[in-house]
């Protein structure tokens, strides 16, 4: 039995919709958990000036809140993640929706490296589509990608039989930096605050930040 076009649009690790009016082509997935923290819980309990250990659970909770609250409202990874764009009809050029996209092709086979993999009609498994056939405007906000070609031979719509996730997926990394050290201060700060800001008012209130954080985060926002 065929299965319907990739119509919804839903990244799986952070559980957030994706505006449909701008993010049309199919399935975006992060592959893996960032474990790199921006910001330490050594860090934001010198910032707080929290002397015991006590709290340093809660803390954590309240470093990955703030992180994702500042990366949401820059639209942006700081710290690199993985992900996989699916297709059931491969578009001549699309958006990778972030900025700070890069492509990695480690030795080894070739799920593991970035770039278009689809579907042939004559395997199960996933084929590399050479990365010849595609090039990425990584200076573009976000990031575009324009297909110089297509695969001759992937399988057709019409021949799915709803096990798999899609015809065609890229993939992609995408982040500021690898590691925590190549992190603007400016950036580390408004975690800061607004990890603070988390631990010292507990309920819910009618701000969406501290004023100083959005003043830090403002240069570094990606205006979809």
């Amino acid at each position: 039995m065929a299965v319907s076009y990739l119509d919804n649009i839903f990244n799986f690790v952070d559980y957030q919709y994706l505006n449909p009016s701008q993010n049309s082509y199919g399935n975006l997935v992060q592959q893996d958990l960032v474990s790199t923290q921006v910001v330490t819980t050594s860090e934001l309990k010198e910032h707080l000036r929290i002397t015991t250990s006590s709290e340093d659970a809660l803390l954590g909770t309240y470093i990955l809140a703030a992180t994702q609250m500042a990366e949401h409202y820059c639209n942006r990874h700081f710290i690199t993640a993985k992900y996989k764009l699916w297709f059931n009809e491969l578009p001549s050029v699309f958006s990778l929706y972030y900025p700070d996209c890069k492509f990695n092709y480690p030795v080894g086979a070739d799920s593991g490296k970035d770039g278009l993999h689809y579907l042939a009609s004559s395997g199960s498994t996933y084929t590399l589509f050479a990365n010849t056939n595609w090039f990425a405007n990584q200076n573009s906000n976000p990031c575009q990608v324009k297909m110089l070609s297509s695969p001759s031979d992937a399988i057709q719509t019409k021949d799915l039989d709803g096990t798999t996730d899609g015809i065609y997926y890229f993939q992609f990394h995408t982040g500021i930096a690898d590691a925590n050290s190549g992190i603007p201060d400016a950036i580390k700060q408004a975690i800061k605050l607004i990890a603070g800001d988390l631990y010292y008012f507990r309920e819910d209130r009618k701000r969406q930040f501290p004023m100083a954080s959005e003043i830090l985060l403002q240069p570094y926002k990606c205006y979809l």
